[in-house]
């Protein structure tokens, strides 16, 4: 069967056999066959020499070329009759083609291949190392900043877990150790603001009280000795004043204790605010009403001195039962103040144009405002024929 063989290459007998055996086999279905992906490319001629079938463009399909190449010829026998020709490619030129594609197809593998562990590697590595890294980076920065909020992510397999459970517990004590600093500085302004404030109050009924007491004293000894508790009244005042002034920011946040009492605490705590005595008092409805007395006391006392400052006339009182509130009048008989003003008052700061002549800080009202509002009760000011009135709720208990 065999034509011819170049004798110098190396040709793999079996992979021929196996072409030849094929080729046979799909003699009538050349076209149609399946063929292995042979090492060697081939071709079938009839005995005429007429191409039936090429398995690849590098295949020979010439005699005289394979001859000239050095290429294996082989007959094809169908039942002892030879039908064709199968020209089988085993030059060294075309083999080392092949061995190109074949190691070209190799390396596209390989670096595929390589390509597809580096990035599944990648994807590993960061998920492990290179996230972790920037959530802990991402984390200093928020700590830094003052976020004692922001929380790491607790991840499994994550290099860094235990140093992430540490930083995540260093967090909340920071965060707790934070809170407590805040608490403590909140009270201590909150005392500071308070006693300032209460100072204000008892100092003001001095002045008030050793101011009466000049006018009427006869003696000049007893005025000098007057003159100089006034004075150092007035001294107190101007250092309760600067320490006021150093906890304007945080009067906000007064605390306030409301409990259930009698009613009957008013008529007192109008009578210690009254140093002039110039309140008219009428009947108080017996109830309960809701309030921190202390706070009430301040409210109370900050209403009646407004009215000593700026208005200097009697005052009355009135008490009337409003659905769940106790509604206080408390009605002065001086000039009021602007309309313009009104809705003003109660803002941190201000101060009316009747108050230019005046000491003060412009808190008084905002004060007030404030301590009811944690009573849950109200306070309004207003204008009327007789002069400047004052409204306040107190939450019935």
């Amino acid at each position: 069967m065999v034509v011819r063989f170049q004798p110098n290459n190396k040709i793999d007998v079996i992979t021929i056999n196996r072409i030849v055996k094929e080729v046979s086999n799909n003699w009538n279905t050349l076209e149609t066959g399946h063929y292995k992906n042979y090492a060697y490319p081939f071709s079938v001629l009839s005995l005429a020499d007429t191409l039936l079938y090429q398995s690849s463009p590098d295949a020979v399909v010439f005699i005289k070329d394979a001859l000239e190449r050095g290429d294996t010829i082989m007959n094809i026998d169908l039942n002892d009759t030879i039908v064709g020709k199968v020209i089988i490619t085993t030059s060294g030129e075309v083999a080392f083609k092949t061995f190109q594609k074949d190691l070209a197809l190799l390396i596209l593998v390989f670096f595929s291949i390589f390509t597809l562990c580096s990035g599944l590697y990648f994807m590993h590595l960061h998920k492990r190392i290179i996230r972790p890294f920037r959530d802990l980076e991402e984390f200093a920065k928020e700590i830094a900043n003052g976020n004692l909020d922001f929380t790491l992510k607790l991840t499994e397999n994550n290099i860094f877990g235990a140093f992430t459970q540490s930083f995540d517990i260093m967090r909340e004590q920071l965060k707790v150790a934070k809170h407590q600093e805040f608490l403590a500085n909140q009270s201590k302004k909150e005392l500071v603001a308070s006693l300032s404030h209460d100072i204000k109050t008892p100092v003001t009924s001095i002045k008030l009280t050793s101011e009466l007491l000049i006018v009427t004293a006869k003696d000049d000894k007893i005025k000098n000795k007057l003159n100089t508790i006034y004075q150092k009244a007035e001294q107190i005042n101007l250092l309760v004043t600067d320490l006021f002034h150093t906890t304007l920011n945080d009067l906000d946040k007064l605390s306030v204790t409301p409990i259930d009492t009698y009613s009957s605490i008013l008529e007192a705590v109008l009578k210690e605010a009254d140093c002039y005595d110039k309140i008219t008092m009428l009947m108080i409805p017996e109830c309960m009403i809701c309030v921190d007395p202390l706070r009430l006391n301040q409210v109370v006392a900050n209403i009646i001195y407004n009215s000593y400052k700026y208005a200097n006339t009697a005052i009355s009182v009135q008490f009337e039962l409003k659905g769940s509130f106790l509604e206080i009048k408390i009605q002065d008989f001086g000039k009021g103040v602007e309309e313009e003003e009104l809705p003003l008052l109660f803002n941190k700061f201000y101060r009316g144009k009747n108050a230019a002549t005046e000491s003060g800080s412009g808190l008084g009202l905002y004060i007030c405002k404030k301590l009811v509002e944690q009573m849950e009760g109200e306070i309004y000011c207003s204008n009327n024929e007789q002069g400047f009135l004052t409204l306040l709720y107190l939450k019935l208990a």
